[in-house]
């Protein structure tokens, strides 16, 4: 802008110096008077020349300005997310999923049971459950998938060990593998307590979300039988029932089973329940009956 300025000034100038000179001469009136009406024609000219370019200019840096508006600076967009790690894909569903409505009481209800319930009995400290139910979980899973009960003998009721061995059988006889690969425990959540006075009669009931595969193929030439290698989520209960050694697995449901599950009250001693009442929110206790 200034130097279109100054163009201007010095074009006003170099016209007007003739006109100037012709004024320093002797001149009647009449050419005095057309002299300086050329000064005033040059002087009006010079002023319109330097408007146009002061107009020019600012039309060319609104035209700049215009085209910068709306730039960010730095990395673009593209390039920040071609750097960006890649989305962690999301495990399919497999079967049904408890929703946490349906058991958001009972959850609540139970856990403060558990923390109860350890004061004087460490078998039911969260913690310690939560290892117990992914060990059994995972070495019942191996077991099915070797089709041998050698390892989980211990960990499972006469009941359920029966069960598993007539599933195996089964497996050999049609010479399937059941396979799972790698096993992900998500979450374990205490959904129902049994805990009478007879220390061999408690029980619980645990709802695990776990990811892995689960499909079936040959056992001889690896062909795929019945679903796919994708790694999938989903939901199972299992009931553990004490023994004087350990807690061990009595029963294995699918989620499919949730309302039959959730349908039964926790239960405790009726001196416990009236010891758990005296502190405990209204809306737990309400999830036990004495027993």
């Amino acid at each position: 802008m200034r130097l279109f300025t100054a163009l201007a000034l010095c074009l006003v100038l170099f016209v007007a110096s003739p006109a100037h000179a012709i004024l320093g001469q002797e001149l009647d009136s009449e050419q005095q008077t057309q002299g300086y009406g050329r000064i005033f024609g040059f002087v009006c000219g010079g002023l319109s020349v330097i408007a146009v370019l002061i107009v020019a200019a600012h039309v060319i840096r609104g035209m700049v300005d215009e085209s910068k508006r709306g730039k960010k600076k730095g990395r673009m967009p593209e390039t920040i997310l071609d750097n960006a790690p890649p989305m962690k894909k999301q495990a399919l569903y497999l079967g049904e999923k408890v929703p946490d409505w349906k058991f958001a009481s009972r959850r609540a209800a139970t856990a403060a049971a558990l923390q109860f319930i350890t004061r004087n009995d460490d078998w039911f400290d969260e913690e310690y459950i939560t290892k117990v139910v992914s060990k059994a979980f995972r070495a019942i899973k191996g077991a099915i998938e070797v089709r041998s009960v050698k390892k989980v003998e211990h960990l499972v009721t006469d009941k359920c060990l029966e069960e598993l061995q007539a599933e195996m059988a089964r497996l050999k006889k049609k010479g399937d593998l059941h396979l799972f690969g790698q096993i992900e425990i998500t979450d374990v959540q205490v959904v129902q307590l049994q805990v009478p006075a007879q220390k061999l009669k408690q029980t619980f009931i645990a709802l695990i979300s776990v990811k892995s595969r689960d499909f079936f193929q040959d056992d001889k030439t690896g062909e795929l039988l019945r679903g796919d290698r994708k790694t999938y989520a989903y939901q199972e209960f299992w009931t553990f029932k004490r023994s004087k050694e350990r807690w061990m697995v009595e029963s294995i449901r699918t989620s499919s089973d949730m309302d039959n599950v959730l349908a039964a009250k926790n239960v405790m001693t009726q001196t416990d329940l009236d010891k758990f009442a005296r502190k405990a929110d209204p809306e737990h206790v309400r999830e036990f009956i004495p027993g």
